[in-house]
């Protein structure tokens, strides 16, 4: 593996890599699993939105933001917990936006690990 670089956009390295005992291998590799993973969760998302079931929002929103929050992806967990939040409170009038922000936040965050090496 490359030299794990000492900052990213919206990552703060400083936080997650003691979550992973320092494993910076593990840390990029873990980073890429959440990009990876994101498309379909977004896809999960729209779908439930567009339904309006907002059971189904609120526990996907919830475990993205546990696993962005456990990796210290701040932008992307504080997405999620206002979408959980708009969900949990029934507030459907801003569930659209709190998607947006979620899917904004996913994507810059993608953009920021695609010059990550996988481990």
């Amino acid at each position: 593996m490359s030299e794990f670089p000492s900052s990213l956009p919206g990552i703060d390295i400083a936080a997650g890599l003691p979550r992973v005992a320092g494993n910076k291998r593990l840390y990029a590799k873990l980073l890429l699993q959440v990009a990876a993973e994101a498309p379909a969760l977004q896809e999960k998302l729209a779908a439930a939105v567009m339904a309006g079931d907002a059971t189904a929002v609120r526990e996907i929103a919830h475990s993205l933001k546990g696993s962005a929050g456990n990796l210290a992806i701040t932008p992307v967990a504080k997405a999620a917990e206002q979408l959980e939040l708009a969900a949990k409170s029934g507030d459907f009038s801003s569930l659209f936006t709190h998607l947006d922000a979620l899917e904004q936040a996913l994507q810059n965050f993608r953009e920021t690990v695609s010059g990550l090496e996988a481990p």
